[in-house]
Parts: structure tokens; C-alpha cells; sequence
């Protein structure tokens, strides 16, 4: 079963005035019909279609391709609600169902919604906002430096939690931000720890070494290229520090707290001073 719900390769085997009929090996034929068809189509052709299913219950293909497939966790917009569940829009003509029993708060129509698509106990393509009980806690076996594909999820007080390969929650601290995230959006995201318990830090940017005295003379070059001031302190948002020293703000304020304990910069209303020795 595991060609239903994402883009599988399936040979042409036969085909009528209405559509072609699919190879699907154990799965039986399936139906693609002449409007979700390339262009063209000749019989023993191989095309890569995504499978699900018919209202009727029967196995069908297309050669659209949804904005989310079997396994992922993605931001999807709700098209509607009603007495069986919210339809949302993955980029099909047949909407993908998230149930009543999956939801987790209100759903509103015209609001997205962060969901992990699955197959339930009859195999039918559907969604569950419930994603603890999909996503692992741990991931022990991963590497620090390691990049990954992550899917931002829902703000803590330390930060954001990510969804990593739609398999395992990680956290990106707020102090290593380097700019705002938004819900549901994918970024590339690097190990940054593994924790003694398994659970997994984030960092937006690849984990090297920070020298912090090569921060600290960034800073210093910066200051005495632009009379004694600049502008930036520990207040500023994060990607404006990245855009400015290409670090994070957690290193940034490491940084300039050491200049400041060793009295070579004041920490003013609105920025840095250089202080004159």
C-alpha cells in the first residue's frame, strides 16, 4: 500500500475514451483519467502519478502534483468545514479530509492549519493536526553539524519547535534566531546538540566554531570605521545583527559583553560607543 498517497512509476496498460489504466501490481489497475493525463500518452508508457482515492473508493492517479504527500508534515489552507471534518486545499481537485478527531483548537476556514498526512485504518489519505502523536521526541542517532530539511512549528518560551525530516521535534532557540520564523514554513536547519536525552538543539546556521575574539574585532573595525558609534545593540532583531556580522544574536551579545567588561565599549540608548583609551 505504500504507492498510495505519493508519486509512484506505473506502466500503461490498456486505455478506453475516458482515461488509461494503470499497472498497480498487488493494488489492481488504477484509473487515470484523459484530464489528469500528460500529454500524449501511448500504451506500456511509464509515468510518475500520485495515487489516491476516488469518492467511490477506487484507486485513482494524477499527474498533478499535490503540495503535500503521504508522510509529510505541511502548512495547508482550510477550504471549508462541515458536519465530516475541514477540507483542505493540497492542490488536488479531491480536497484532503482532516477529521473532526484530528483537530487541535478551532478551525477556521481560510486559515491554514500544520498537519501530518497519513493513511488511516481503511488506507484512506487524511490528515490529523495531532502531530505528537506522529513526530519522535528523540533522535539520538543524529549528528551534531548534520543539515536537514526542518518544518517550523509551534512558539515556546525558549524558541520554536521544528518537525526534522517530518520524523523528529528539534528546537531552535529565540537567541539563535537570525530571523523571524513563520509556522509551517521550511527552512534547512543544522544539528546543533544532541542532548543526553536524545532531544535535538537547532541552529539556523551550519554549527562551526565561533571565535568570539574575531566577532569582537569585527565589531571593534565597525565602531572606528563609523566614529566611535554604530547603531546595533543587544535590543536590535536578530537578522538585522546577521545581516550586519553574520552571526547570531546569542554570539553577538556574548561578544559585545566582553568588550564591555573589559571597558572597551559603553552600551548607550539605541546602540554601541567606542570608548577612547
Amino acid at each position: 500500500m505504500t504507492a498510495i498517497g505519493r508519486i509512484s512509476r506505473f506502466k500503461i496498460t490498456r486505455h478506453t475514451q475516458a482515461g488509461y489504466y494503470l499497472d498497480g501490481g498487488k493494488l489492481g489497475d488504477i484509473f487515470l483519467s484523459r484530464k489528469n493525463a500528460p500529454e500524449n500518452c501511448e500504451l506500456g508508457d511509464e509515468l510518475d502519478v500520485f495515487v489516491h482515492h476516488h469518492s467511490d473508493g477506487s484507486l485513482i492517479a494524477t499527474s498533478t502534483k499535490p503540495l503535500g504527500q503521504l508522510g509529510d508534515v505541511i502548512s495547508l489552507r482550510v477550504s471549508q468545514v462541515n458536519d465530516t471534518g475541514a477540507f483542505l486545499d493540497w492542490g488536488l481537485e479531491k480536497e484532503l479530509l482532516l477529521p473532526y478527531a484530528e483537530h487541535v483548537g478551532e478551525v477556521i476556514a481560510g486559515k491554514n492549519v500544520l498537519v501530518k498526512i497519513y493513511l488511516d485504518k481503511s488506507y484512506r489519505i487524511v490528515s490529523s493536526m495531532k502531530l505528537d502523536e506522529f513526530i519522535e521526541d528523540t533522535a539520538p542517532h543524529l549528528k551534531r553539524g548534520q543539515s536537514f530539511t526542518v518544518t517550523v512549528g509551534n512558539k515556546t518560551e525558549l524558541g520554536y519547535k521544528a518537525v526534522i525530516e517530518n520524523q523528529y521535534w528539534g528546537l531552535l532557540y529565540d537567541s539563535d534566531l537570525v530571523r523571524p520564523l513563520r509556522r509551517g514554513e521550511t527552512l534547512t536547519a543544522y544539528v546543533k546538540k544532541v542532548r543526553d536525552d536524545g532531544r535535538i538543539d537547532l541552529s539556523m546556521q551550519p554549527v562551526v566554531t565561533v571565535n568570539n575574539t574575531d566577532i569582537a574585532s569585527k565589531i571593534i573595525a565597525q565602531l572606528e570605521a563609523n566614529n566611535g558609534f554604530l547603531d546595533v545593540g543587544d535590543k536590535s532583531p536578530p537578522e538585522r545583527i546577521y545581516a550586519q556580522f553574520g552571526v547570531s544574536k546569542k554570539i553577538f551579545k556574548q561578544a559585545i559583553g566582553r568588550l564591555y567588561k573589559q571597558g572597551r565599549i559603553s552600551i548607550e540608548n539605541g546602540g554601541i560607543k567606542l570608548i577612547d583609551n
